[in-house]
């Protein structure tokens, strides 16, 4: 069994530990669907800046038709497509991002919503589900509002994605500049432009010795990586969000375990998060209001709700029907979250 097996079965263990077993159907489905999601992204992404490509090595053609170079003339004419294309990847990526992270940020909730919702059923509670769902909808939307007003180095995430479109256009300049240094005609230039996004530099720096020592530093591997990288950061912490967002409409919810990902490269503070014990609750658990925050970019480690026994929590409804002062904090949550909207 591969180590990313083993990792994975631990997490299902773990959740299967902690939760009745519809409750941990919904996380592993939940969960699934994420990383469904994910991967559809990265392809979407990477259709992004292939077409950006694309568009520009047409107009090096048009520029420079049948031409053995790219003059100075057409190099600056150029610098116009270039920011085309960036201005059309910062908004496409802001578009997939929205309509992503809001997807995120709901397989993260649907969990908890899911389960209160089947305990307020059990339970038999003259209490309107479409309300009760509406409540977590709307600590949903407030999430993913959080997500883009929130700064990092002083950035929100719409300047990050545009810093990202920015520095592609700069990486894309680099490679039509090395091909014009080394005397390439505008024909092969655009096939170099195109094979570097579609395959990455490895690629080219097999094909074009020297390409690499040329360039440096100035392009990545893949022209991608660093728009992957952002959309994975932030569609793990919008999963995360969901799940706390969630939390706080669902009364029986306790906290989250830390789980590990099976592609958990090397020993970093999610090692620690998920070894620690630093409420009496078991190693890698944490009480609600005190959920650890997204660890590091590109972070593929995850949380998984932690609820009261359902059984449990289904007689504590009971009984708030019966007599509201008998459970206060149901009775908080009835003010809060259902009479309130």
């Amino acid at each position: 069994m591969s180590e990313f097996s083993k990792q994975l079965w631990r997490n299902i263990m773990n959740i299967r530990t902690d939760s009745d077993e519809e409750f941990v159907r919904h996380i592993l489905k939940a969960r699934s669907e994420f990383l469904s999601l994910r991967l559809k992204q990265d392809a979407a992404i990477k259709q992004i800046y292939v077409d950006a490509a694309a568009n520009v090595a047409q107009d090096i053609a048009r520029l420079a038709p049948g031409a053995s170079d790219l003059t100075r003339n057409r190099l600056i004419a150029l610098e116009k497509s270039l920011t085309r294309e960036a201005e059309s990847i910062q908004q496409a990526l802001e578009r997939r991002l929205r309509n992503d992270l809001q997807e995120a940020v709901g397989l993260g909730a649907r969990p908890l919503q899911m389960h209160m919702t089947s305990a307020v059923q059990a339970a038999g509670l003259p209490l309107d589900v479409t309300r009760v769902q509406r409540g977590f909808g709307n600590v949903n939307t407030a999430a993913v509002e959080a997500i883009w007003a929130r700064t990092r180095n002083g950035m929100k995430l719409s300047d990050r994605i545009w810093e990202t479109s920015d520095n592609a256009r700069d990486n894309i300049r680099a490679i039509i500049l090395d091909g014009v240094a080394r005397g390439r005609d505008s024909a092969q230039v655009a096939r170099d432009l195109e094979q570097y996004v579609r395959h990455g530099a490895a690629t080219m720096a097999g094909d074009y010795p020297g390409m690499m020592e040329r360039i440096g530093t100035r392009v990545p591997k893949d022209l991608c990586y660093e728009a992957w990288r952002l959309a994975r950061s932030e569609m793990s912490m919008a999963f995360m969000e969901g799940v706390y967002a969630a939390g706080r409409v669902n009364p029986a919810y306790k906290g989250v375990r830390w789980l590990l990902s099976g592609s958990h490269p090397v020993p970093d503070i999610c090692d620690d998060l998920a070894s620690a014990d630093l409420y009496g609750l078991g190693p890698g658990c944490y009480p609600a209001g005190d959920e650890p925050p997204y660890p590091h970019p590109n972070c593929l480690c995850t949380v998984a709700p932690l609820v009261e026994d359902t059984k449990e929590f289904v007689e504590r409804l009971k009984n708030w029907r019966d007599d509201p002062s008998s459970e206060p904090q149901l009775e908080k949550w009835a003010n809060e979250f259902y009479r309130a909207r």
